[in-house]
């Protein structure tokens, strides 16, 4: 499985997805290995392989509930599913009600969902109770800056927040959204790139997020985005 991740932070996407799809074969019964199929999955734009993955993870080890949980509910938001992804998150609180995850995945849903104030709020407790955890620093700044608190938003944006970005792909995305609601071009449109290269092509995502809207029509990043082959087509588990 670590393989797997190994590739994607080589940039080795195709490599990734085949080494998934060939784990699940092999391993039909791991845990792991629908959970990891399910990752490469969502990174493609692939929702529903990626719910189907995280279904059967968690039928085969109802221990991985809680991870499962907020999971499901990221790409339930992904869907504008809200109702169903605060629904997903509860099952999750019940066993781990301060699972610093299960909350910063919860305010996600509140900001897309219109409530940022919200958002905001769990995120400045998830960051005071863990402020190990630089990678969500960069969805604590998107809120800060849609509240127009652009000083509290940039403070966010560390350099152990770059250092991180730098190999992961969900953190330089996220990182990459902060800086366009800041109005960083540049910045944003840089990170954008890494992300994609650390394998998230998750293209329907990146069409529709509302942080992209200022630079929705923007030349460069009509490009960038529109190279990025559709969500393939799947059928069965």
């Amino acid at each position: 499985m670590n393989m797997i991740f190994i590739f994607l932070s080589r940039g080795e996407k195709a490599k990734a997805r085949s080494a998934a799809d060939a784990l699940r074969r092999e391993a039909p019964n791991d845990a792991s290995a629908h959970f990891v199929r399910g990752v490469v999955a969502r990174l493609d734009g692939d929702y529903d392989k990626a719910l189907r993955s995280l279904d059967q993870m968690a039928r085969l080890n109802p221990a991985d509930r809680v991870v499962v949980s907020y999971n499901r509910a990221r790409l339930l938001t992904y869907q504008a599913r809200f109702d169903e992804a605060m629904a997903e998150l509860d099952r999750g609180a019940a066993i781990e009600p301060d699972h610093p995850l299960i909350k910063t995945f919860r305010a996600r849903a509140l900001y897309y969902h219109g409530e940022p104030v919200k958002a905001a709020e769990i995120l400045e407790q998830v960051l005071e109770q863990h402020p190990q955890l630089d990678g969500i620093r960069p969805i604590y700044a998107t809120f800060l800056s849609a509240l127009g608190w652009h000083d509290e938003a940039r403070a966010q944006l560390t350099d152990e927040v770059r250092a991180t970005a730098n190999t992961d792909h969900d953190v330089a995305y996220w990182l990459a959204s902060a800086y366009a609601l800041e109005g960083e071009r540049a910045e944003s449109l840089q990170w954008l790139r890494r992300a994609i290269e650390l394998g998230n092509e998750n293209k329907p995502w990146f069409q529709r997020d509302k942080n992209w809207d200022s630079l929705r029509d923007d030349p460069e990043f009509q490009k960038i985005v529109g190279a990025l082959a559709e969500p393939p087509a799947t059928t069965g588990p």
